[in-house]
C-alpha cells in the first residue's frame, strides 16, 4: 500500500477527498480514476526518471515532480503482451488539471538533407506487402515438409551429387533455372523455366541475365559493378551478422539472376514496386517443392527502357533500386538455409523481416565504414556526395517505415503477424531489434544477429532467450526510447535510448522537420475508450504544478480495474 508523502496542500487534499468518494465519477464529470476509497500508487520523479506500474496499481496513480518546479510527464499506456496481435481496451482517466501543451521535439531543418532523401525514398517504395505475400506462401509450402525428417538427408544426397558435378560456369555460359511466380499461391507448383547468360562471376557471387531481357540494360561495367559489391560489401556484412549461406549446391557461390519475370510480377502503374526476392524452395529438394533449383538463386528486375514487360524501368533506377533488396533477401537467405538443414520451423514474419531490414542498415554501414554500434544523424547517412544513392539504398526505408509506425503506434505492435502487409510494423520490428541489439549485445551486435538467426526459438521468444532479458524489460526500454531518445531529457537512462541513433534528429528528418510521434495531451475532459495491440502503445502527455500532485489512472472501459495481462504504464518525466 502507498499514499502520497510530503507536503500536499489544500488543492492536492481536495482531490485527495475526490479520489477517496465512491461515487466513481469525478469532478470532471468522467470516471475517476480512484474509485471506492483505491490507494494512490505515488510516482514522484526527478527530470529523466522513470516508473513502471502495473497490475492493481494502474487504477489510482499519483504524479509528482521531484525536487521542485513544475513537471511535464509522458505516460505510455503499454500493451506488453508477449503473444502477438492480442487487442486491449482501456481509458485513461484524469482527476483534474489544466490541459498540457504538446510536447513536440525541437524542429530539425529538413533542408540540411537536402530536402530530398524522403522524396526519393518515397518515389521507388519497394512492395513490401508482394514480397510479404510471398514470404506467408514459402513459409505454408515448406511447412509440409518441416518435423518430417525428410529434409536433411534429401539436402545431404543433392550436396552429395553436387559435389561431383562440374565446376563454376564460365563467363558467357548459359544455364537453365526454374523461376517461381512471386504471386501464385504455391510457387513450387507454379514457375516457369528460362535461360540465362553468365555475365560476372565474382569470389561469391554469379551474376546471370535472362536471355529474353530487354536491350540497352546493363553494360558489362554495370554487371561488374554489382558482383564487386556483392563480393566486397553485402556478402562479408551479411555473412558477419546472420552465418553463412547454406551452399546447396556446393559452389560456395550464390547466382543474382537478372529476370523480366520479376519485372512483369508487378502490374503496370501500381505504386509499389517487386524489384527482387528469393525463395525458400530453391533450397529444398525436389520431393518437397518440385520448382527447387537445389542453389542459393535471387531473383531481380531487368532494366526495361521500353516499357516491354512493365512499366519503364531505366538501367540507373535498377541499379540503384536492387543494392538494398540483394542485402535484404540475403538474410532470408541465408535464415531459411539454418531452418531447413535443422529441420526447424521457419521463423516469424515480424522477426524474419526486422532481421532483414537490420540487414539493409548494416551493409550501409559497411559500406561507410560506420561501426555497429555508433550513433548516426541524418547528415551521416543523407550523404548528398553520392545524390543520396547510400541513403536510398540502406537507410531511408527503414527510417520511413518507422516513421508510419511513430504516426500511429497503437494499432498494430513490433511484433505483430501483420508484418508481411504493414510498412509500418516492419518499421517497428526492425527498431525494437536494432534497440535491443543496442543494449543486450553485449557490444556484439553480429553475436547478437546471428544467435536469433540460429534460434532454434522463433518469434518472442527468439528475441527474449538472444537478449537475455524479459519482454517487459524489452517494452518498457523500447518503447519509452521511441519518443525519448535524443529529445533533451536531462538524466534519461541510457536503456531509454539508442546508443546507434540519433532517433529525434532522423526521424523529425524523413518527417518535414517535425518527429512523427504526437503524444494525446491529457486534460479533464471526459475520457475516451482506446485500444492498442501487442508490443504496441498509446502516448499521453500531462502537466503537474509544483507541489502538487496529478491523479490518473489506466481502467477498463467500463471504469472497472484493468486486468489484461499486458497492461504497463510507463512513466517519463520530460521537463
Amino acid at each position: 500500500m502507498r499514499w502520497w508523502t510530503g507536503a500536499i496542500g489544500a488543492a492536492a487534499l481536495a482531490l485527495l477527498a475526490a479520489c477517496n468518494s465512491e461515487s466513481g465519477t469525478g469532478p470532471n464529470g468522467g470516471l475517476d480514476p480512484c474509485p471506492d476509497g483505491a490507494d494512490a500508487e505515488l510516482v514522484s520523479l526527478p527530470v529523466g526518471g522513470v516508473r513502471v506500474v502495473d497490475g492493481a496499481a494502474l487504477r489510482c496513480v499519483a504524479v509528482s515532480p521531484d525536487g521542485g518546479g513544475d513537471g511535464t510527464f509522458l505516460l505510455v499506456a503499454a500493451n506488453a503482451d508477449p503473444k502477438p496481435d492480442q487487442t486491449m481496451q482501456f481509458v485513461m482517466a484524469d482527476s483534474s488539471g489544466p490541459l498540457a501543451a504538446v510536447v513536440r521535439a525541437p524542429s530539425f531543418d529538413a533542408g540540411r538533407a537536402g530536402g530530398s532523401p524522403l522524396a526519393r525514398a518515397l518515389a521507388r517504395p519497394a512492395d513490401g506487402a508482394a514480397e510479404g505475400r510471398l514470404r506467408a506462401m514459402e513459409r505454408r509450402v515448406l511447412a509440409r515438409a518441416i518435423g518430417t525428417g525428410a529434409m536433411a538427408p534429401a539436402l545431404a544426397a543433392a550436396r552429395a551429387r553436387a559435389t561431383s558435378a562440374a565446376a563454376l560456369p564460365a563467363l558467357g555460359d548459359t544455364m537453365s533455372f526454374r523461376v517461381p511466380d512471386p504471386n501464385a499461391d504455391d510457387a513450387c507448383a507454379t514457375f516457369s523455366t528460362e535461360r540465362a547468360v553468365v555475365k560476372a562471376i565474382g569470389r561469391h557471387g554469379i551474376i546471370l541475365q535472362d536471355v529474353n531481357a530487354p536491350a540497352n540494360g546493363f553494360t558489362a561495367s554495370d554487371f561488374s559493378g554489382i558482383v564487386q559489391e556483392f563480393d566486397d560489401e553485402i556478402y562479408p556484412a551479411d555473412t558477419a551478422h546472420f552465418g553463412s549461406p547454406s551452399d546447396v549446391d556446393a559452389n560456395d557461390h550464390v547466382f543474382l539472376l537478372f529476370t523480366p519475370k520479376v519485372n512483369a510480377a508487378t502490374k503496370r502503374s501500381s505504386e509499389g514496386i517487386l524489384e527482387g526476392f528469393f525463395f525458400g524452395g530453391d533450397l529444398a529438394p525436389t520431393s518437397v517443392c518440385a520448382e527447387s533449383n537445389l542453389s542459393e538463386v535471387f531473383y531481380l528486375l531487368v532494366p526495361d527502357p521500353t516499357g516491354q514487360f512493365s512499366d519503364v524501368r531505366t538501367t540507373a533506377d535498377v541499379r540503384q533500386g536492387t543494392r538494398g533488396i540483394i542485402a535484404h533477401e540475403f538474410q532470408h537467405m541465408i535464415n531459411d538455409g539454418v531452418r531447413i538443414a535443422r529441420d526447424a520451423p521457419p521463423e516469424s514474419v515480424w522477426l524474419n523481416e526486422a532481421l532483414s531490414h537490420f540487414a539493409e542498415e548494416l551493409v550501409g554501414r559497411a559500406e561507410h565504414g560506420f561501426g555497429d554500434l555508433r550513433e548516426l544523424g541524418i547528415n551521416d547517412v543523407a550523404d548528398a556526395q553520392n545524390d543520396f544513392a547510400d541513403f536510398n539504398a540502406f537507410f531511408g526505408q527503414n527510417l520511413v517505415r518507422y516513421r508510419g509506425w511513430l504516426q500511429d503506434p497503437a494499432t498494430l505492435g513490433a511484433t505483430s503477424e501483420h508484418a508481411d502487409t504493414s510498412l509500418a510494423v516492419r518499421g517497428a520490428a526492425w527498431s525494437l531489434v536494432r534497440w535491443s541489439a543496442d543494449h543486450f549485445s553485449g557490444g556484439d551486435v553480429a553475436g547478437f544477429t546471428r544467435a536469433l538467426v540460429a534460434g532454434p526459438d522463433t518469434s518472442v521468444a527468439n528475441l527474449v532467450a538472444r537478449a537475455g532479458a524479459p519482454f517487459d524489460t524489452l517494452m518498457a526500454g523500447w518503447l519509452v526510447a521511441s519518443f525519448a531518445d535524443d529529445n533533451g531529457i536531462g538524466g534519461l537512462p541510457a536503456r531509454d535510448q539508442f546508443a546507434s541513433w540519433n532517433i529525434h534528429e532522423v526521424e523529425s528528418a524523413v518527417n518535414s522537420g517535425v518527429f512523427p510521434l504526437e503524444p494525446i495531451t491529457l486534460g479533464a475532459a471526459a475520457p475516451q475508450a482506446r485500444s492498442v495491440s501487442s508490443a504496441a502503445a498509446v502516448y499521453f502527455l500531462v502537466t503537474v504544478n509544483a507541489g502538487t500532485e496529478r491523479v490518473v489512472g489506466e481502467l477498463a472501459p467500463d471504469g472497472s480495474p484493468l486486468n489484461e495481462p499486458g497492461a504497463r504504464l510507463y512513466v517519463l518525466r520530460v521537463r
